[in-house]
């Protein structure tokens, strides 16, 4: 008989163990760093960008010196200088004279406004006829508008995306300071288990959670490696086990954690170091347990596939990101619900959903199945102790 404990439980037990064993920081190639956690805030050496920039082709000007300006009546400026780009604007204007400046150029002194090409007209001598008004600031990104000095820009915890090592780039990093990934193994257990490369024979299936799970720690920012299948034979399971547990800050184990007379994981995990607990009162995922092996964390997962992909992506990937540090960022979006979800099970229950303008198709499924989750966008969950949710009830998706 399992002692199952919630969801939230378990993963507070998790977390606080990760929190307890933060992985070292080390500094990657800022061309390198996408994906990595941040491990130190960034912030502002300078202003970003440090300079007064156009962003338009045209002329600087001081904004007063355009005040009522109209095509019968333009203001006409003299031109004064033609900023190259790249070039520093180190001079001063004075008034009723103007700059020509190309998109990204730098603004001279004492104009606070840029006037577009189209709205205004170049004479004989050096004169322009402005035929538009110009408020200050106009067309214009002042020094320091991206970033403040001593700002931060991106906080540290945060999964690097590509616009953020655009970001990164503009503050002057040419190397990021990250999390290091927590090393992840995995191995299957079961008779019943052929690689997938093989036609299964009678009573075999291919083994799906090895690759399955190998690819979500992968996606978790994990540094995973697959170590393999294992037969249900305790001897032989309990040395893979002791042979992974010091490799890795996290081990993966995939079936073997029901309490049927073969399913050992647990009692070797047990024998080898701590376990953490054993049930968890959600479904699918019921026999999922947890333990410690030296500094190792050792987490049981169910061996049907989709309840071991809702235990990876509810327990195993917030353990993760708390060994990183990581922010953790829950996508969700509403919908209507396109059929009833009955449930009665006592237990907190995820179901898998396809999304579809607006509304959320349930994809009921038995755990072993695996096809349902490649139609899905991502799940609901149903609280413990409620008969489901109505057809039309509207709920919270969780996209993976």
């Amino acid at each position: 008989m399992l002692n199952v404990l919630s969801l939230e439980k378990a993963c507070d037990i998790l977390n606080k163990i990760c929190l307890m064993q933060p992985l070292e920081t080390e500094m990657v190639p800022l061309a390198r760093s996408l994906g990595r956690v941040l491990a130190k805030s960034a912030a502002a050496a300078e202003d970003v960008p440090g300079f007064h920039r156009s962003t338009v082709d045209g002329y600087a000007v001081a904004a007063a010196d355009t005040f009522g300006a109209s095509v019968a009546m333009p203001a006409l400026l003299r031109l004064a200088v033609e900023v190259k780009m790249g070039q520093k604007a180190d001079v001063l204007l004075r008034s009723g004279e103007c700059a020509a400046v190309p998109t990204g150029g730098e603004l001279p002194h004492s104009t606070d406004a840029m006037v577009m090409l189209e709205d205004a007209q170049a004479f004989a001598g050096g004169m322009i006829a402005i035929e538009k008004p110009a408020a200050p600031g106009n067309h214009i990104i002042f020094a320091g508008d991206d970033a403040k000095k001593g700002s931060i820009v991106i906080a540290a915890g945060k999964k690097l995306l590509p616009q953020d090592i655009g970001a990164l780039a503009a503050l002057g990093y040419a190397e990021v300071p990250v999390a290091r990934r927590p090393r992840v193994c995995v191995l299957s257990t079961g008779d019943e288990l052929v690689d997938p490369s093989q036609t299964p024979k009678d009573g075999e299936v291919r083994d799906v959670n090895g690759g399955m799970l190998t690819a979500a720690a992968e996606a978790a920012g994990a540094e995973a490696v697959f170590c393999g299948r294992v037969p249900d034979e305790k001897a032989l399971l309990a040395e893979r086990i002791r042979g992974c547990a010091g490799k890795c800050e996290m081990l993966l184990l995939s079936g073997g954690s029901s309490v049927g007379a073969k399913d050992a994981a647990a009692e070797c995990v047990s024998e080898q170091g701590e376990l953490l607990f054993h049930g968890l009162a959600v479904k699918p995922g019921k026999p999922t347990f947890a333990g410690r092996i030296g500094k190792t964390l050792v987490i049981g997962l169910p061996g049907h596939p989709a309840a071991a992909f809702f235990i990876f992506q509810l327990l195993v990937r917030p353990a993760l990101e708390a060994m990183m540090r990581q922010a953790s960022l829950v996508r969700m979006v509403p919908a209507r619900l396109r059929a009833a979800v009955p449930s009665n099970t006592g237990r907190e229950e995820y179901v898998a959903v396809r999304l579809d303008g607006g509304e959320a198709e349930p994809l009921m499924s038995k755990s072993g199945l695996i096809s349902v989750l490649a139609r899905a966008d991502g799940y609901i969950r149903i609280p413990r102790d409620t008969e489901g949710f109505s057809s039309g009830a509207q709920v919270d998706v969780r996209l993976f």
